[in-house]
């Protein structure tokens, strides 16, 4: 482990930022880790705009069962995960091509109100993938390079390596920068009162309390640390706030009409209720605050449709050039040395030709996909692109629920299994 120099830092977005999210990029575990300081803020000068954050009511996401085998095989998958797992509600949705193959609602979200398609929740890291079509859509257009330094759009962002970590590096998490979801002190603070808001600039202060993990661009390991930073130079760098960036560049653009970013607590209604007994307690989770899943401007709700949409938009790269897309989901990190012994082993991991991180995106038996994990609620997004399917899976914890897993992930391997028998993903 480096140690890096004493600094201070400042990302002062402006907005406050809540604690609720996905941490699985290439783990299940809940976050596990304290770490104090008070060393930054994150200064882009930009703070989400409250504008629309409750406008999308789910009125297009319907979400109607169809029939047919393989409607029949995906219904059976997940009535039998629900009876296994002891899940309180599942919405899945499966598409070939433009057409909806098996789609469905199971269990319930409150008492007596079951659980269905309309129903908004939070998007987790499916954002990273949306910051990082919005890097590449940023780096065609001329406006940024995917080698700037971080220093080049924030220079008074005092984080070590800030003239070597690369808004690639970022994209990918070859920073080196720890995870503030690892930090003990975040951890603590966070589940002691989950409804309150961190700042960007305490998020920062959580990680650097642990020195960079390897040198910029010599390991992997997950970060939304990274997020955090890459939100406010692309802010930076496109001169308008995050969520605008995101909203008219991506989002909009990919044609999905239930996605939006939010502050603070806010979902649209209707809103999946979600539950977890993270804190010992079987509890409703809904209105956990999510601000350090990523960057503020980034932290959306979404809805199942959506969710189905963005993984075909993501994993065909719709928005983006032929160069960019392959840029995209290109295998660097599986080109990477071997993770330093002084980084914990579940921590930098070695990523290989058949699982490896692109840009914003994980690549898992050539499927793309993200799966966030908050409160209990565990969603895949997948694509596989020679067989042109996608998969949507949203599921929320009952009591008796594993803590900490995310039980969508299950569901997709089994529909994989089912569907794709020659391209199934490893647990």
């Amino acid at each position: 482990m480096r140690t890096p120099p004493t600094r201070t830092r400042s990302l002062g977005l402006g907005a406050s930022i809540v604690v609720a999210l996905s941490l699985a990029a290439c783990t299940t575990a809940t976050p596990d880790a304290t770490g104090t300081g008070s060393t930054g803020s994150l200064s882009s000068g930009t703070a989400l705009s409250t504008a629309g954050t409750s406008s999308a009511t789910g009125d297009g996401c319907t979400n109607q069962p169809v029939a047919g085998p393989d409607a029949d095989a995906v219904a059976t998958i997940v009535d039998d995960a629900v009876a296994a797992d002891g899940l309180q509600a599942v919405l899945y949705r499966v598409t070939r091509g433009d057409e909806v193959i098996a789609a469905g609602s199971v269990g319930e979200s409150l008492p007596d109100e079951p659980a269905a398609a309309a129903m908004h929740f939070r998007g987790g890291n499916v954002a990273f993938a949306y910051l990082g079509t919005l890097l590449l859509l940023m780096a065609e257009s001329g406006e940024v390079s995917l080698d700037d330094p971080i220093s080049r759009w924030l220079p008074d962002l005092d984080v070590p390596d800030a003239d070597a970590v690369t808004l690639e590096m970022l994209t990918n998490n070859t920073s080196g920068y720890p995870d503030y979801v690892r930090s003990e002190a975040f951890q603590t603070t966070y589940l002691d009162n989950p409804f309150v808001g961190f700042t960007p600039d305490q998020l920062l202060d959580f990680a650097m309390a642990t020195p960079p993990w390897y040198l910029p661009g010599q390991g992997w390991s997950y970060a939304h640390t990274n997020y955090q930073i890459l939100g406010a130079a692309l802010a930076a760098a496109g001169g308008e706030p995050l969520e605008e960036l995101l909203r008219t560049r991506v989002i909009e653009p990919m044609g999905l009409t239930g996605t939006e970013p939010v502050l603070g607590t806010d979902l649209p209604a209707p809103a999946l209720q979600t539950y977890s007994a993270e804190r010992g307690v079987y509890e409703n989770t809904t209105w956990w605050n999510p601000s350090w899943q990523t960057a503020p401007g980034s932290v959306l709700s979404t809805d199942i449709c959506d969710l189905a949409a963005s993984a075909r938009a993501v994993g065909r790269g719709d928005l983006l050039t032929e160069a960019s897309y392959e840029a995209m989901i290109a295998p660097d990190t599986a080109q990477l040395p071997a993770a330093p012994e002084t980084c914990p082993p579940d921590v930098c991991r070695q990523m290989t030709a058949d699982q490896y991180y692109g840009l914003g995106v994980l690549v898992m038996q050539d499927w793309i996909v993200q799966r966030p994990l908050f409160g209990g609620m565990g969603a895949v997004q997948a694509y596989l692109p020679a067989q042109d399917l996608s998969v949507a899976v949203v599921a929320t914890a009952g009591p008796d629920t594993e803590v900490g897993s995310n039980r969508a992930q299950p569901i997709w391997i089994s529909i994989a299994e089912a569907l794709t028998p020659d391209a199934v993903p490893s647990q």
